[in-house]
């Protein structure tokens, strides 16, 4: 009772309001803080130029991959940083794989 989870959708713990105020964990919770940062972002969200705007699926990289900064494995979207990719290209680049270096 009292915890506090970034959506319905993503069962992560962020904190509990018996324990801390709200606000308080908001804004000091390494998840939240995560979360909200689109350089943490992994895989093909992290390597997209859109990753500010969009930042994927939080909760569906979660369910694939167990982690919630992970890529969005649904997204078919390919990232032009992606090599052989033209820009802007549209494909199912899984982005539950770790981005190419």
């Amino acid at each position: 009772v009292g915890d506090v989870s970034p959506s319905g959708f993503l069962p992560l713990v962020a904190g509990n309001v018996r324990r801390a105020p709200l606000t308080a964990i908001y804004r000091d919770s390494p998840l939240l803080q995560d979360l909200r940062s689109a350089d943490r972002l992994g895989g093909n969200c992290g390597i997209c130029e859109y990753r500010s705007l969009c930042g994927g699926s939080r909760a569906r990289a979660f369910a694939m991959t167990g982690d919630p900064l992970a890529g969005d494995p649904g997204c078919s979207y390919v990232p032009p940083a992606v090599p052989g990719a033209g820009a802007g290209a549209i494909g199912a680049w899984g982005g539950a794989r770790p981005a190419p270096r």
